[in-house]
């Protein structure tokens, strides 16, 4: 066998494994999706119900309260991957009166939010629904456009929430004290209910 025939057979050999690889593996890819203008209304309505979130009287006073103390001591996005849902730091951030409220927010439309998240003004978590993937937002357009620029955000695509792995369309509105912007509410949207 020359050479040649023999570097045939494995190119062709290799070819197949990374077709029949991509047909297998890709079958349990998620692919961001374009908001379409039929999804823009519905998304526009809910960045009006986030940025209400983000004033009413209990949120603003958990992120001042928050702010005040500060992030949990030594806790960071590594040490946070290692905590479980069940942790009492953990609960104790869904359990808190901002964490029930926000709960109460979502489970009333169930359908269309399938996450809340508050975050003071150094990006630390003050409360939320569910355990989100990381405990410090700073750097992530959903944190820094709301904290640094004052602006409600919205994610250009859908894409599968880091936590839940819904697919979704996350938007944020500022928390303010008065014109002080004091931290962030982020609200994932189910992507499938604003279809």
């Amino acid at each position: 066998m020359t050479h040649d025939i023999l570097f045939q057979m494995i190119s062709r050999s290799a070819i197949r494994v990374m077709v029949c690889c991509f047909a297998l593996g890709g079958a349990g890819l998620a692919w961001a999706g374009d908001v379409t203008a039929k999804m823009q209304p519905k998304i526009d309505a809910y960045k009006k119900q986030a940025a209400a979130w983000a004033a009413d009287p209990l949120i603003v006073k958990a992120v001042k309260e928050s702010n005040a103390t500060g992030p949990i001591p030594m806790m960071g996005n590594a040490k946070w991957r290692e905590l479980k849902e069940s942790d009492p730091v953990v609960k104790g951030l869904v359990d808190n009166a901002a964490g029930q409220i926000v709960t109460k927010w979502m489970n009333a439309d169930a359908k269309g939010i399938n996450k809340i998240v508050l975050s003071g003004d150094k990006s630390h978590r003050v409360a939320f629904t569910s355990m989100p993937a990381v405990y410090l937002g700073k750097g992530r357009p959903n944190f820094d456009t709301s904290m640094n620029d004052g602006k409600v955000w919205q994610q250009g695509e859908s894409k599968p929430d880091p936590s839940t792995n819904i697919d979704t369309v996350q938007i944020s509105a500022p928390v303010k004290d008065g014109s002080t912007v004091i931290g962030v509410l982020l609200v994932s949207l189910t992507a499938a209910n604003l279809q």
